[in-house]
C-alpha cells in the first residue's frame, strides 16, 4: 500500500522451471532480453546474463557432466583471441560472466537441441581458464574457459523498471 492505501504493483516476476522449451532464440528474447545472436549476452529486462550452449560447438560432450550440474563454457568470439581487447568487440561479455558475483547477476544457461532450447539452469561461475582451441577458421586461439556450477534448477527473475 502506498501512503494513500492503495495497491501497489508488486514487479513482475519470471520463473523458469527445470526443462522448459523455447522454440527458437526469438521466444527467449521476448521472454528475458538478450541479444539473438551471440552466445553470451546481457539482459536488458532482467538482472541476469544468459548462455546459449550448443552441444555441437565447442568442446566435447564429455566435458560436460552426465546432469549438467558441471559446465565448461568457452567464452564468445569465434575468431583469434579471447582475450584480445583491440580485436575482440565482445570481450566485455566474456568479463561480465567473470564479474557476475560482483555485479549480483545470475548466470542462466539454454541448451539448443534439435527442436528448439531448454533452460538447464542458473549457475555461478567456479573458476575459470584459458586454453588454446581452433576458432572458426581452423587457426589456434586463445579462450576462456568458464567452469560452471549449477546452484538451481529453477530461476526466478523480477522484471527492472526500462526507462522510456
Amino acid at each position: 500500500m502506498n501512503s494513500i492505501n492503495t495497491p501497489v504493483a508488486a514487479p513482475r516476476a519470471i520463473t523458469l522451471i527445470p526443462k522448459q522449451k523455447f522454440e527458437n532464440r526469438r521466444a527467449i528474447f521476448n521472454e528475458l532480453g538478450g541479444d539473438l545472436r551471440r552466445g553470451i549476452s546481457t539482459s536488458k529486462k532482467v538482472n541476469a546474463i544468459l548462455l546459449i550452449r550448443n552441444e555441437k560447438e565447442h568442446y566435447r560432450n564429455d566435458f560436460y557432466s552426465e546432469n549438467n550440474e558441471k559446465i565448461l563454457y568457452i567464452g564468445i568470439g569465434n575468431i583469434g583471441n579471447q582475450d584480445d581487447v583491440k580485436n575482440n568487440s565482445d570481450y566485455n561479455l566474456n568479463i561480465e560472466v567473470f564479474n557476475h558475483k560482483r555485479s549480483k547477476k545470475k548466470l542462466i544457461i539454454f541448451n539448443k537441441t534439435s527442436i528448439g532450447y531448454e533452460f538447464l539452469g542458473e549457475y555461478k561461475l567456479s573458476e575459470t581458464h584459458q586454453n588454446t582451441h581452433p576458432d572458426i577458421n581452423g587457426n589456434l586461439r586463445r579462450v576462456f574457459v568458464f567452469h560452471l556450477e549449477r546452484i538451481s534448477e529453477n530461476c526466478s527473475l523480477k522484471l527492472m523498471k526500462i526507462e522510456k
